[in-house]
C-alpha cells in the first residue's frame, strides 16, 4: 500500500487576516473625489518587537500625523479627517488623508491595528506571494521586507487599495482609481523605516 501524502497546510489563515485588516478596511471606505514583485520574506525576530509593542497601548494622534508631509512624492494634501468612530472610548487613532495629483485623487489612511496585528502573527503574510478571488474583487497578498502588503482590486470604488501592515501594528492604506503601483508608491512614500521604528507609549 503507498506511504500517504502529507496534507499540506493552508495558505491563508482567512479569519485571523480578515480580523486583522478590518479597521484598514473599514477607514478607507471613506469617499474620495499592475502588479508589484514581491521581496524574500524575512520574519522580525518577535523578542524584539513583541519587547517594544505588547506592553504598551495604543500609538497616538502625534506619532501617525507626523508621519504624513505636505507632499508625498508628485501627491500634495488636500485634507485631514481623524474620525471618532462608534465604538466604546478609547479607540486607537485613525487619520484619513485626502491626496491629489492632478486630477486624480486618493485617500492616505494611517491606523493603529492594534497589538493583535504586530509581528509575528497570523496577520502577517510569511508564504509565497498569493492570489485569490473575493465577493468584493481580487486580493494579492505578499511580503516585502518586516511588512505585508496587501493590493485589492475592487468592483465598486474605490477600484483599487493597497495597504501596508507594518511590524509594529500600523496600517498604511492608499485607495482611489489611479493604478496600483502609483497607489502603493503613494502609501510606501511614508517614512516606513520610521514608522517601524515606533514604540507604542505606556498604557
Amino acid at each position: 500500500m503507498p506511504a500517504r501524502q502529507p496534507l499540506r497546510p493552508p495558505h491563508w489563515p482567512f479569519a485571523a487576516v480578515l480580523l486583522g485588516w478590518a479597521l484598514a478596511g473599514a477607514a478607507a471606505e471613506a469617499p474620495v473625489g499592475a502588479g508589484v514583485a514581491a521581496a524574500p520574506a524575512s520574519n522580525p525576530s518577535r523578542s524584539t518587537t513583541m519587547a517594544q509593542n505588547e506592553a504598551g497601548g495604543a500609538f497616538t494622534v502625534v506619532q501617525l500625523k507626523d508621519l504624513v508631509g505636505e507632499r508625498i512624492g508628485p501627491w500634495k494634501q488636500t485634507g485631514l479627517d481623524v474620525p471618532l468612530g462608534n465604538g466604546p472610548l478609547p479607540q486607537p487613532p485613525t487619520l484619513v488623508y485626502g491626496f491629489s495629483h492632478g486630477k486624480q485623487k486618493a485617500t492616505l489612511t494611517v491606523s493603529d491595528g492594534g497589538i493583535v496585528n504586530s509581528a509575528p502573527g497570523p496577520s502577517h503574510w510569511t508564504g509565497p506571494p498569493n492570489h485569490r478571488q473575493t465577493d468584493a474583487g481580487a486580493e494579492f497578498v505578499y511580503r516585502e521586507g518586516r511588512h505585508t502588503v496587501r493590493e485589492i482590486e475592487r468592483r465598486e470604488p474605490p477600484a483599487r487599495q493597497v495597504v501596508l501592515l507594518l511590524a509594529n501594528g500600523i496600517m498604511v492604506t492608499a485607495a482611489g482609481d489611479a493604478d496600483m503601483k502609483t497607489l502603493k508608491a503613494l502609501a510606501a512614500g511614508l517614512p516606513i523605516d520610521a514608522a517601524e521604528a515606533l514604540v507604542r507609549p505606556a498604557k
